[in-house]
């Protein structure tokens, strides 16, 4: 039974108005869409999936396209997030704002809790018993989803039993291995329903309770559980296991069960690149075929073999001899002819259909030709950043596997409930692009604390600035001001510091961050909120000091530019262009 503190406001909420009603539910559907017990995957053609695994890697095309593809997914590494500001302990309701109370129910609100990612932060730093790190374990994770489309995470727990009662108190998780979906299976009823047919002790797996007997351990007398994962890997004996024991996760065609795999469906084609492969190999290395021979037709056989002779004899002499052939018949049918036996490369396409082939690999994994090394093809720059783009929306794409499906079912195994892990995106957005955001919103909060409201620095990944407002108090807001003058004017009247005489904006753009601004957010809390260009968080991210390049960084002048060792620096910049400098500033490293 689930406590009624774990049921949720919803649960809570469905308990109490079902309970004076009787209950009828919609029929279930009844067709047997698979056999009850261990599933087997589809796979079409006959394939097996160590064939799968064998032509992946065996096969250049796509052993590129899928490294490329893990590369770009997890090569910035992971951050931990904060899933709300504050969430009511009463009615769980979140909030990415700061509130005092519950705006729903009146409860008392906390902050997420620290403690609860530090097992979990530990344990993704460490390694497995097969010395993996967390991030080897997730490539591998990686590489089974763009192969068969199966990935299977198993979660090794440690049970710990009361001695005198003989159950089990609680668990943690001491190691994070990949299971082979060679010899991983899902056991299921015919509905697809996990679980259903065997039913396993989480103390003594060998015992095992079919449906109809007892399904109490004969050793330790607890209750068995249904297994919901096996492990058919020709041990001799068949590894059960329980919910939240495996994950498992889908990529291109997830389902109740399994998914589809990617290469099964592009076998043809990675047999024909395979092919075409063992062809150039044979044909250079080997040369099993001659290209073709010359076919002399005369009557007098032994004066043609004695004329050939002494021309490759002149031949091994003379390198640039020219021999003159001469063919005498009696009959009329004498000459020289050539058959051809091989096409040459060109004649057969071979580069044509070999670039087709290998276009439609890369389209359905989303990965452009630029990472292949075939930028020269592209229509210059503009179409280079066209297919990144289309690459970039395949990471996006793969990154939300995990940031949506594995890591929060991970974490939930974990006991943690406040946090999230995030994945950095592959290509780091635009500096200036974020500088303007980020300067955006600190002149926001300075026109918004001009009107009343106090803004508090939101924490949320260590990517942008975001702040979050609360009215002041008047009293407070009056501080040291004369009686009848507003917050934040002198006390001489006129405009606050920094405004122009008759309203309006300073001159040179936006307000620069103010006296009050500038103690409520210190240096050091300066340098934490604006984060490197490639900012690592709590993971394994890589920090890169330099930034994009910039016009005024050039040690070659450009194109029509005057022969000078001195580049322009143009106009004297304008306050606006002074905080977008201090913002990028503020993120590099102090000496960078």
């Amino acid at each position: 039974m689930v406590a009624e503190e774990d049921r949720g406001p919803v649960g809570r909420f469905i308990d109490r108005i079902r309970a004076p009603f009787r209950i009828r539910s919609t029929p279930e559907p009844q067709m047997p869409l698979y056999t009850t017990g261990i599933q087997e995957p589809v796979l079409a053609q006959g394939i097996t999936i160590p064939a799968l695994y064998a032509v992946s890697h065996e096969n250049l095309i796509l052993r590129t396209v899928i490294s490329k593809l893990q590369q770009e997914i997890f090569r910035r590494g992971y951050y931990w997030e904060k899933k709300f500001q504050k969430k009511c302990d009463a009615c769980d309701e979140e909030y990415n704002f700061d509130v005092e109370v519950c705006d729903s129910c009146g409860g008392p609100v906390r902050t997420p809790d620290p403690t609860q990612t530090t097992y979990a932060k530990w344990l993704m730093k460490g390694e497995n018993s097969m010395e993996q790190s967390f991030m080897q374990v997730m490539f591998e994770i990686e590489k089974d989803l763009e192969i068969v489309d199966d990935a299977f995470l198993i979660l090794i727990k440690d049970y710990y039993i009361d001695p005198d009662n003989g159950e089990v108190q609680h668990y943690r998780i001491r190691e994070v291995i990949r299971g082979d979906p060679i010899f991983m299976r899902i056991i299921s009823d015919k509905r697809g329903v996990r679980g259903g047919r065997y039913r396993v002790c989480p103390l003594h797996r060998d015992q095992i309770a079919y449906p109809g007997q007892d399904d109490t351990c004969t050793v330790c007398g607890n209750s068995m559980q249904d297994a919901h994962y096996a492990n058919m890997a020709g041990s001799g004996k068949t590894q059960y296991y329980l919910e939240g024991e495996v994950l498992h996760i889908s990529k291109y065609s997830p389902s109740k069960l399994y998914g589809r795999s990617p290469v099964n469906t592009m076998w043809r084609q990675a047999m024909t690149l395979t092919a075409m492969d063992n062809y150039m190999y044979t044909s250079y290395q080997k040369r099993r075929s001659p290209k073709g021979i010359i076919s002399v037709t005369t009557d007098n056989l032994e004066s043609m073999k004695s004329f050939w002779k002494s021309v490759d004899e002149k031949m091994e002499r003379d390198p640039h001899y020219i021999p003159k052939v001469g063919i005498e018949s009696q009959t009329g049918r004498g000459g020289v002819s050539w058959v051809k036996f091989m096409d040459t490369l060109e004649e057969m396409q071979y580069t044509a259909v070999r670039d087709e082939i290998r276009n439609r690999i890369a389209a359905f994994f989303g990965v452009s030709s630029i990472f292949m090394v075939d930028s020269g093809k592209s229509g210059g720059l503009g179409n280079e950043g066209m297919q990144i783009l289309v690459t970039n929306r395949a990471v996006e794409f793969g990154q939300k596997v995990y940031t949506d499906v594995l890591f929060p079912r991970f974490l939930r195994e974990m006991g943690v409930t406040d946090w999230k892990i995030t994945l950095y995106p592959n290509e780091e957005e635009d500096e200036i692009t974020r500088l303007r955001r980020d300067e955006m919103e600190v002149n926001l909060a300075q026109r918004m604390q001009m009107l009343g409201y106090k803004p508090e620095l939101l924490e949320e990944g260590d990517r942008d600035i975001r702040f979050s407002y609360k009215k002041i108090d008047p009293q407070q807001a009056m501080g040291g001001a004369p009686p009848g003058m507003p917050p934040g004017m002198p006390p001489g009247g006129g405009m606050p510091p920094g405004m122009p005489p008759g309203g309006g904006m300073p001159p040179g753009g936006p307000m620069p961050m103010g006296p009050q601004m500038s103690q409520q957010v210190p240096p050091n809390m300066m340098r934490q909120m604006m984060p490197p260009s490639q900012p690592g968080g709590e993971g394994v991210g890589i920090r890169q000091s330099r930034g994009p390049a910039a016009p005024d960084r050039r040690s070659v002048p450009g194109s029509g530019a005057p022969v000078s060792s001195v580049q322009q620096r143009g106009a004297q910049p304008s306050q606006a262009q002074q905080n977008s400098r201090s913002l990028m500033n503020a993120r590099r490293y102090r000496g960078a």
